[in-house]
């Protein structure tokens, strides 16, 4: 995904000839293929299909150029691996970001990544909802 790049509902379809020639892309058949790669061994890719798939009922043109870059990347670097720290000796070590609200959505995306050696084990990246606070 492109640095600094916004999605938004608003890039959604906003015209019945929008509508119906969006509901000719499959788009929601499109976030599914690349679903299993990033939760089984695509980290690096985590972000951007999360933000993604949260257009999958009303997506626009922007939403299915920015998934078809990620089907492009993803398809380049199939035979790439992903490993962080080159020659550690470290065992277990565990990373985690967040990007502060970045999106229009104003909810911050956390993400987490922990590796044994050179291996990612475990990874995730989740839209952080802000709960309210009721007083009585």
């Amino acid at each position: 995904m492109e640095h600094g790049a916004q999605f938004t509902k608003e890039q959604g379809p906003s015209t019945p000839t929008q509508a119906m020639h969006m509901r000719g892309i499959p788009y929601a058949e499109a976030i599914g293929s690349v679903l299993w790669p990033v939760v089984v061994s695509r980290p690096d890719a985590a972000y951007a299909v999360g933000v993604l798939s949260q257009f999958i009922q009303n997506p626009g043109q922007a939403h299915w150029e920015a998934l078809k870059h990620v089907i492009v990347y993803l398809g380049c670097t199939k035979d790439l691996w992903l490993t962080f720290g080159g020659r550690t000796k470290t065992l277990v070590e565990g990373y985690c970001n967040a990007d502060w609200a970045g999106q229009k959505h104003r909810h911050s995306i956390l993400g987490y990544s922990f590796h044994m050696g050179k291996g990612a084990v475990s990874w995730s990246s989740k839209k952080q909802y802000h709960h309210r606070v009721i007083k009585y």
